[in-house]
């Protein structure tokens, strides 16, 4: 284990300032940044899209660690050259999701599926010990729950994660960034929707035929079970009606 090498990717974007809509590093992926960096290890940072894209720049600033941009125009699926490109890294770190575009948040699933690799969501914290990593999860209402997987994996960073990006004029001015070779080929997003005959509606039908009056009428009143209901006569004549009832059922004994 002595000449391991921890080896880590952060994928980042391009986001977009909510107020101004200025291009920006998205701040998702800069929490996974700064996540990378706690874990240790050597870091690479990778970005597909468009290497002469300034804000690209400002990811310098958050990490000592080389840019490295994969030419990507867009309408080409990014998934097949990011996966080529992501062979051999231990740990893949992403943010939950971009600030622009589709902003899905489906791309770590995707290559987690193209890679056959495990992927761990919504992660907090992070460690990495003998081959493995102990991941603190976010969960709802406050609960929190550590997850252990074998690398290599992928882990999206949930936006709570409780990091501070830290920004240096220094390393922006002083970092590097490589664009890569161009993608021989690519394959083309899978965006068109899929178009299939309607299926026929199955239609509820009500087990008795009555009226809803009637259904609602039985369901407040109880169903009779017999008897005789005494309207008319003398007080004394209910009474003796009520006493032979009872006692035909053996309610009392006198």
């Amino acid at each position: 284990m002595d000449s391991w090498q921890l080896r880590i990717a952060v994928l980042v974007s391009i986001g977009r300032n909510p107020v101004s809509g200025a291009a920006r590093p998205d701040r998702n992926d800069l929490l996974a940044l700064e996540l990378a960096r706690k874990a240790g290890g050597e870091l690479t940072i990778l970005h597909a899209g468009d290497p002469n894209e300034p804000a690209l720049a400002d990811y310098l600033a958050y990490s000592a660690a080389p840019l490295e941009i994969l030419p990507m125009p867009g309408g080409p699926d990014i998934v097949p050259p990011l996966a080529a490109r992501l062979q051999g890294f231990h740990l893949i770190l992403t943010g939950s999701r971009t600030e622009g575009g589709e902003a899905s948040g489906m791309l770590p699933y995707a290559l987690a599926k193209r890679l056959g690799l495990p992927i761990v969501a919504q992660a907090l914290d992070l460690a990495v010990a003998e081959g493995q990593a102990e991941i603190t999860q976010f969960l709802p209402k406050g609960q929190r729950r550590r997850i252990t997987v074998r690398l290599p994996a992928i882990i999206a960073v949930h936006p709570m994660a409780p990091l501070t990006p830290r920004y240096s004029h220094l390393r922006r001015v002083s970092g590097q960034s490589v664009t890569l070779p161009a993608p021989a080929s690519t394959e083309a997003a899978s965006t068109a929707w899929r178009t299939e005959p309607a299926r026929k509606p199955v239609v509820l039908q009500a087990t008795e035929k009555k009226s809803g009056h009637a259904r609602m009428a039985a369901a407040i009143t109880s169903e009779s079970k017999g008897g005789t209901l005494v309207t008319e006569g003398t007080p004394t004549e209910k009474a003796l009606a009520i006493l032979a009832y009872l006692r035909s059922h053996r309610l009392i004994e006198f």
